[in-house]
């Protein structure tokens, strides 16, 4: 029990449940509102923790504590999704490239190998081995560092040993 409210936890999020939900309908959060209303009540529970009455009061205190929680998560969900959207093997064909029909049949040609692999270790294994990039480049297409492409080269070649080694005792 938090000594500044004088009253347990239970109570708080009882009575303070309506703000949570209100507060995924006020940023218009449609998916995933289970999750969002995780974080809301762990806001409420970080707001009902560092609660000090002399400088306000608590339902205004848990809206601020509440409201940015699920604004930083929402913002955290919209920079994965910026960077790291998944590409499907029909999408690098690159029309400047008089042989993209070639291209198309040899990453067809390795589909059943990198099966298995995270789209983004797939992204590594088309750009090095079909278009003959090197890390920095990929880096840069991918908007990310050059040490997460060497990530996804290690785990993708790491990947592809072991399928090699299974074949071969099978």
């Amino acid at each position: 029990m938090n000594d500044a409210l004088g009253i347990p936890f239970e109570e708080v999020a009882e009575d303070f449940a309506p703000l949570v939900f209100g507060m995924i309908k006020r940023l218009k959060i449609y998916k995933n509102t289970e999750e969002y209303a995780h974080i809301g009540f762990i806001a409420l529970w970080k707001a009902y923790q560092q609660f000090d009455p002399a400088k306000g009061a608590f339902s205004s205190f848990a809206y601020s504590y509440v409201r940015g929680d699920m604004l930083a998560h929402l913002k955290k969900e919209a920079r994965y999704d910026e960077r790291y959207q998944p590409i499907s093997f029909t999408d690098y064909t690159e029309p400047t490239d008089p042989h993209s029909e070639t291209i198309q049949q040899q990453i067809q040609s390795i589909a059943p190998y990198i099966e298995d692999l995270t789209p983004r270790e797939r992204d590594w294994v088309v750009q090095y081995i079909i278009y003959g990039r090197g890390i920095t480049e990929i880096a840069n297409r991918y908007n990310v560092a050059a040490s997460t492409v060497k990530s996804w080269r290690k785990h993708a070649l790491r990947k592809l040993r072991e399928q090699d080694m299974k074949k071969r005792i099978l």
